[in-house]
């Protein structure tokens, strides 16, 4: 019988952890939720406008023919993230379950792309630039760069889908 006891005691203090981190994390309305995505976006649409370099950037030797691939592809960002914004949110109302996951999703993936990209910022136009001036060279990606985008939007993805999991699942017994 005692063994019975401390078996429920903890399905209780496991089911209890899982509760918490489901109020805590889906606890917000999801008006709310709502709010942050459209917050999130402008910040992505803000970092959109500061993320190109300026023109006294620009390598001399570059500066024409950055001007011209800007000029053609500069309204591209522009059009086709807004119809993402909408898919995402269209999406969200569809959804039979509630719209705060894939809120919550969109939230985390949008706003940590700045965080991945302003950073190597610099890095990544040098390398670009040098590329534009060798237009016959290989098309490599500069590594430090690659290593710090792909490891933190990694670290971003397992850690809200980790959150998701959690928060949304129940605990399977083996």
């Amino acid at each position: 019988m005692e063994r019975a006891t401390n078996v429920d005691a903890v399905a209780v203090q496991c089911g209890s952890g899982k509760e918490e981190l489901q109020a805590m994390l889906f606890s917000v309305p999801e008006q709310t939720w709502w709010l942050i995505a459209a917050a999130v976006t402008v910040m992505f649409m803000i970092t959109l406008v500061a993320l190109p370099p300026k023109p006294d950037e620009v390598p001399e030797a570059a500066r024409a023919k950055f001007e011209q691939l800007r000029r053609n592809g500069k309204w591209a960002a522009y059009v086709a993230a807004p119809v993402l914004y909408a898919v995402v949110g269209l999406t969200a109302l569809l959804r039979p379950e509630p719209a705060a996951v894939v809120l919550f999703l969109y939230s985390v993936g949008i706003g940590s792309m700045p965080i991945a990209l302003l950073p190597m910022r610099r890095r990544m136009y040098r390398h670009y630039f040098a590329q534009l001036q060798n237009p016959g060279g290989k098309v490599t990606m500069d590594r430090l760069s690659a290593v710090w985008i792909y490891s933190f939007l990694t670290l971003v993805i397992l850690a809200s889908t980790a959150l998701v999991s959690a928060a949304t699942y129940e605990p399977r017994g083996l």
